[in-house]
């Protein structure tokens, strides 16, 4: 009962990615032509969040950790699956965010058997290191608990032919 508990907060937490990805490209006041070029102009400006990450984690609970990442993004939208191994147990997450330039802030929902937590969580990219720095705080659950993270951008997710709008950022293409 307790895992499909977790499945249906991971599912409203993409869900939520997937509203605010409806209207995070166009900017307002854009409409015509102009309208549809915007998503493409945001993309030339803003690094690559997208692509699979891995590195240290550090919680004041659970101590250091080693986190691995899977994120996608959509216009200004960011999200995708958090798995973070610490010595006492190995916790997943979904991640929900907004990137605005190099920054990205959001919530992180997850958990581990009976355990269920929500995090504030904000990041900002290191476009030359190709690493995503940040910390989280409990909002929900977890009461008192926060921590730091970096997660090095280990390759970035490419369309191909016509879905292909992303310029050549972040370490190489997945």
């Amino acid at each position: 009962m307790k895992s499909l508990f977790i499945r249906k907060a991971a599912g409203v937490a993409v869900g939520l990615l997937f509203l605010a990805g409806c209207g995070g490209g166009v900017p307002s006041g854009a409409t015509g032509a102009a309208g549809a070029e915007a998503p493409l102009q945001h993309r030339a400006a803003s690094p690559n969040f997208s692509g699979e990450y891995a590195g240290p984690f550090h919680d004041n609970v659970y101590g250091k950790g080693k986190g691995s990442a899977f994120y996608a993004e959509q216009g200004a939208s960011t999200g995708g699956v958090l798995t973070i191994a610490y010595p006492s147990m190995t916790l997943s997450a979904s991640v929900s965010q907004v990137a605005s330039g190099s920054s990205v802030s959001g919530t992180t929902v997850g958990g581990a058997g009976s355990l269920y937590c929500s995090f504030s969580t904000s990041a900002t990219y290191d476009a030359a290191k190709h690493d995503l720095k940040g910390t989280f705080t409990a909002v929900y659950g977890c009461t008192g608990e926060h921590g730091t993270f970096k997660l090095h951008q280990k390759c970035y997710f490419k369309g191909q032919g016509s879905e292909d709008i992303r310029p050549d950022v972040g370490p190489h293409p997945c």
